[in-house]
């Protein structure tokens, strides 16, 4: 039987052995940077998918309601007749119109048509409905968030000459609401967001 000769046993030094945890600490460093990199990326993108839809769902609404604008007027909660679009309505409302096309999926005894109206508030896009088209002093309206981090919101009114308007009716030469010689074609709803830019939209009007 040979016997090894403690001469002949060796281990690692001191500095292999920071060398080798050197590297490690390196590769380690490496690969958690790289992995921090996925998750930020992963992160990034489920952030981006969902504005998108938040969009997507904005538009989605705004469309069904800008597409259905019917010539309905109504009375206010003070009885005074208002036309069937009111633009610039406040400091934060800048739109309201009637709409046809109501759901009713409970088949309940009330109208198809509703007021509905749109504003922005704290950069935030909401949407507004009342319960009856002609209401009362006590009737108070509906209010759904649509979209956040809006800047500014604008509408055009295109008529049947193919002339755009910032108002509905147009206004005549002696400054008055006058829309018994022109005929709604289509609205133009531009959005401006804090982190998209401007976002257009043409929706066409059914006479």
């Amino acid at each position: 039987m040979k016997y090894l000769s403690k001469k002949n046993i060796h281990g690692f030094t001191l500095l292999e052995l920071l060398v080798a945890v050197a590297v490690f600490a390196i590769l380690s460093a490496m690969a958690y940077g790289g992995l921090r990199n996925v998750i930020d990326n992963s992160m990034q993108t489920e952030t981006s998918m969902q504005r998108l839809q938040q969009v997507q769902l904005a538009m989605v609404s705004i469309s069904r309601d800008f597409t259905q604008i019917t010539q309905r007027n109504i009375r206010d909660e003070y009885g005074n007749t208002n036309n069937y679009i009111l633009t610039g309505e406040g400091t934060d409302v800048f739109i309201e119109f009637s709409r046809g096309g109501r759901r009713n999926p409970a088949e309940l005894l009330r109208s198809h048509l509703q007021r509905v109206a749109y504003k922005i508030e704290d950069n935030t896009l909401s949407r507004l409905h009342w319960p009856h088209l002609d209401r009362t002093q006590e009737m108070e309206p509906y209010e759904s968030i649509l979209l956040e981090d809006v800047e500014n919101a604008n509408i055009r009114f295109l008529d049947s000459n193919n002339e755009w308007h910032n108002e509905w009716p147009p206004l005549d030469a002696t400054g008055q609401a006058d829309g018994s010689t022109v005929v709604l074609t289509a609205i133009e709803f531009s959005l401006e967001l804090l982190d998209w830019g401007e976002l257009v939209r043409l929706f066409p009007v059914s006479s």
